[in-house]
């Protein structure tokens, strides 16, 4: 069963615990490590695996690269010899959520695959569209749409948690950049479940594109707080209440990192807003390529002036990593 809990409700627990644990929490936000027992494996575009301990987190499930004339001119389906030669069947089996920021192909396309790799009590957060394309595959783990239950930069939304209490996740509004001369393409938003495969580009429509707080729990406390916005989106999209930040700090930030030309002073007020140790921008590859090819920027002189803005703006205090695929950190 979701268990679902209201911030506003939790609000007299909350204070006395930051009463309780006011000078502890202090000292952590001044000299918490920086990925404390952490391990994030990054497959390209939005898609990673967040681990500590025995309990994963698995975002924007993506980890085929259809090449771009298959996705123009044929169909869109997990290369299952493809995803197979690049993923470690037993990180999947201690999934305990999965979230996805919108329905594109290239953020959904892989979860009906992998998710025979996923525990049954896993529990799917993402958008009322990604569900209805879901509801095609029958999966056993559940999709939990959390359009109604969304956070804005005024006001929080609800926590969502695994069902081992290990993990829980709140959604915030957020949006999607135009990827062509101003136009938002497969911006529509499903009403009805499925009754075929989606197996055309446009089959994937975007839904309303969210953002995700998620919080690694142990014994009823925040271990590890990270925000996960794979579209870029322009204030005060894409953005939380500061007062959650008296909680717990943001330990880890993955932004997008494509499309910035459009949204010219993105992500500037999500950084600012969450002030984290590290910064992973995402989505930056040409993810038509395959990972046996280097990966080379989708667009690189963007990419450039990104980095450079990020270093002039923020210097050392701030370490941005561009992670490659396939790789650790």
């Amino acid at each position: 069963m979701i268990q679902i809990i209201n911030q506003r409700t939790g609000l007299f627990i909350s204070i006395l615990f930051v009463l309780a644990f006011a000078d502890k929490g202090l000292a952590q936000i001044e000299e918490r490590p920086v990925n404390p027992n952490t391990e994030i494996r990054y497959y390209g575009t939005g898609c990673f695996t967040i681990q500590r301990g025995k309990t994963t987190l698995f975002t924007d499930p993506f980890i085929s690269n259809p090449s771009k004339s298959q996705v123009m001119f044929g169909k869109v389906k997990t290369d299952i010899d493809y995803v197979e030669q690049y993923i470690n069947p037993a990180t999947f089996k201690n999934v305990r959520i999965v979230v996805a920021g919108h329905a594109h192909y290239d953020h959904l396309m892989d979860l009906p695959y992998l998710s025979k790799y996923i525990p049954e009590d896993a529990m799917f957060v993402t958008n009322r569209t990604a569900k209805h394309i879901l509801a095609y595959y029958n999966l056993p783990q559940q999709t939990f749409a959390a359009n109604d239950l969304l956070g804005t930069d005024q006001q929080e939304g609800f926590w969502v948690y695994s069902a081992d209490k290990s993990m829980r996740v709140m959604a915030f509004k957020s949006q999607h950049p135009p990827q062509f001369a101003g136009i938002n393409l497969m911006n529509k938003r499903y009403t009805s479940d499925l009754i075929a495969e989606p197996l055309m580009m446009k089959d994937w429509q975007e839904g309303k594109t969210l953002a995700f707080m998620i919080d690694f729990l142990e014994e009823d406390t925040i271990a590890y707080r990270m925000y996960f916005s794979s579209s870029l989106a322009k204030a005060p999209f894409g953005l939380f209440p500061k007062q959650l930040l008296d909680e717990h700090p943001i330990d880890d930030l993955f932004i997008s990192a494509v499309l910035v030309s459009d949204f010219n002073q993105a992500p500037k007020p999500l950084i600012d807003l969450a002030k984290p140790k590290r910064v992973f921008l995402m989505h930056w590859e040409n993810f038509f390529r395959s990972k046996e090819q280097e990966a080379k920027a989708m667009k690189s002189n963007e990419l450039k002036q990104l980095m450079t803005n990020l270093t002039n703006t923020y210097g050392d205090s701030i370490q941005f990593i561009k992670p490659e695929p396939l790789n650790y950190y």
